[in-house]
């Protein structure tokens, strides 16, 4: 199987929890659903109109932190928005203050966010436009046919390198490996904690959302307990399944 990867970077992210109401907490990886928006958007499909194309029957997502995070609550001022003539120089008189939860990097003065990001679709005409969004030119350079790049919420802007085209193999078999990805609770065996390097594991579990239906609403298997390292990318473990790439590095689909 074909499997496009690539890192998704920038200062700082926002991927708001679905459940957030006046405090806008945050998860600390791109859940899948914000992955597959991201990428129907380079592709040039409208909002609401990808979701069927980018099912979990069809599409196949990985996801893993690269450099440690932490999160930061900042007060962030949001103003109403009744006439774009007037109301978006600061001069309206209502706005509210909100809480929002921002994932940064552990040191932000030198440092920066870093997903790393693995694909790969089933439908082979799909595939080939997502190859030639981030082929056309050459490595590390990418082309859109729509949205630009953010990282969550639209003023997180962010950038996207590391480009690469792999081949793997799907080993449908207990296996116990180094992954490089976030891995689902429920194909967890193990973990196996006396791989471990001092210093470079925290690994939290997170329950994300992996998919929506037509209504924007989660599906009955879309929303998943998750295992994050936000310290490194690697998380050594024991699990049902996996996908082995020609790098050598081992992952595991949300799903």
């Amino acid at each position: 199987m074909k499997v496009i990867s690539f890192h998704l970077k920038g200062k700082m992210a926002h991927f708001r929890k679905f459940y957030s109401n006046s405090s806008a907490l945050s998860y600390f990886i791109p859940p899948r659903t914000t992955v597959c928006g991201m990428i129907a958007g380079l592709m040039g499909i409208e909002r609401d109109e990808y979701y069927e194309d980018f099912s979990l029957d069809k599409c196949k997502i990985a996801i893993a932190s690269c450099r440690p995070i932490k999160k930061t609550m900042q007060k962030m001022n949001y103003l109403k928005v009744e006439s774009v003539t007037k109301d978006l120089n600061g001069s309206q008189e209502y706005h509210s203050q909100t809480p929002m939860e921002l994932i940064i990097p552990q040191n932000i003065r030198n440092s920066y966010v870093d997903y790393k990001i693995w694909i790969y679709h089933t439908e082979k005409n799909i595939m080939d436009e997502i190859e030639k969004i981030f082929m056309e030119r050459q490595i590390d350079y990418y082309t859109s046919l729509g949205t630009s790049i953010a990282l969550g919420s639209a003023f997180n802007l962010g950038w996207i390198d590391g480009i690469e085209i792999l081949e793997g193999k799907e080993i449908n078999e207990v296996g116990e490996e180094i992954f490089s990805s976030a891995i689902p609770l429920e194909k967890v065996q193990e973990i196996k904690v006396d791989k471990m390097l001092e210093g470079r594991y925290r690994i939290l579990k997170e329950e994300i959302p992996l998919e929506f239906n037509l209504e924007r609403e989660i599906t009955p298997n879309g929303l998943k307990d998750v295992l994050v390292n936000i310290n490194s990318k690697s998380i050594p473990a024991r699990v049902n399944s996996f996908v082995k790439l020609e790098n050598e590095e081992n992952i595991v689909w949300l799903e």
